[in-house]
């Protein structure tokens, strides 16, 4: 497979904001660009320190409605780069 391709999901773009949490870090507000089967992808809009990859994170899915999900969803943090970064979904 193409490197430039290695998606296992297709990607669709999204508005909404993410609420993630981690103990050691407290609350991130970030934008999602985009969602797919496997996660999201969150815009980095702030200079806030972010979770190392492989980290375990709760997420709170926030649209113009209002929140999407009553209970986080656990989330692993799967790349970082300048942009953002890739949240996983995991396995419950």
């Amino acid at each position: 497979m193409p490197e430039c391709n290695r998606r296992r999901y297709p990607r669709v773009a999204t508005e909404a904001r993410l609420e993630i949490y981690h103990p050691a870090l407290g609350m991130l507000y970030l934008d999602a660009q985009n969602v797919s089967e496997g996660g999201f992808f969150a815009s980095r809009t702030q200079a806030a320190e972010l979770p190392p990859v492989g980290t375990l994170v709760e997420v709170t899915i926030r649209r113009y409605t209002g929140v999407l999900n009553d209970c986080p969803v656990t989330m692993r943090v799967a790349y970082i780069s300048e942009q953002g970064m890739g949240l996983e979904i995991t396995a419950a």
